[in-house]
Parts: structure tokens; sequence; C-alpha cells
């Protein structure tokens, strides 16, 4: 019964072990850095739009989010943390109280490369 348990137990450890070494290397780990680039590079958005909009917008006015097709494409795991580096993200940002809107190009570090006003 003890041999047949190790078999058994060692048959799991061997799956268990396999399966491992075949799942994709640091997919979590990219995962969380996507998520906080994402966050980092639209604040940085987001302090262009108050630059932009002067004092008088506090930052609780200006909304920024993920521009839909890039987030569409990064949850669908087509898009990928090396690719993120090289070209950058891009968001919509809105002001409700002004009722003004536009978008922003970050590149590969975060900077902001482009502002647009619609």
């Amino acid at each position: 019964m003890k041999k047949l348990l190790s078999l058994a137990t060692l048959t799991v450890l061997f799956s268990v072990s396999f399966g491992l070494t075949w799942m994709k290397p640091g997919s979590a780990n990219d995962d969380a850095k996507i998520e906080a680039r994402i966050a980092a590079w639209g604040r940085n958005c987001k302090n262009a739009v108050a630059s932009h909009m002067g004092s008088d917008v506090p930052m609780s006015d200006i909304n920024v989010t993920l521009g839909a097709t890039l987030q569409s494409s990064i949850d669908a795991g087509e898009i990928t943390l090396k690719e993120i580096n090289r070209d950058g993200l891009s968001y919509n940002w809105s002001v409700q109280k002004k009722k003004v809107s536009g978008y922003c190009d970050t590149d590969g570090k975060g900077n902001v490369t482009e502002f647009k006003l619609n």
C-alpha cells in the first residue's frame, strides 16, 4: 500500500512540476507590470490634462481611461509587456464640468508624447 501511495505521490508531483515548466514564464508578473504601467502612465496623462486646464480644474474632475481598443487587446492577451514598453499606451481623457475631452499618448517610458483636445 505504501508503494502505491508513493507512486501516486510521485505521479502527482511530476505532473505538477511538468505543468509548471510548460507555463508561460512570468505571465502573472507581466500582468502586474502591465497594470502598474497603465496606472502610472495614466497619471502622467492626467497631469498633462491638469497642466493644460490650469489650476481652476481639480484633479478629481479629470477622468482618464485607457483607449477601449487597447484595453480589449490587453485583456485578450494580444498585447505584451514588451510591446507596451516599445510602443507606449494611449488614453482618453475628459473634464466633466468643462465638457472637454481628448486623448494623450505615452511612449514606452510613460512620457506624454501627444496631447490632443477634441
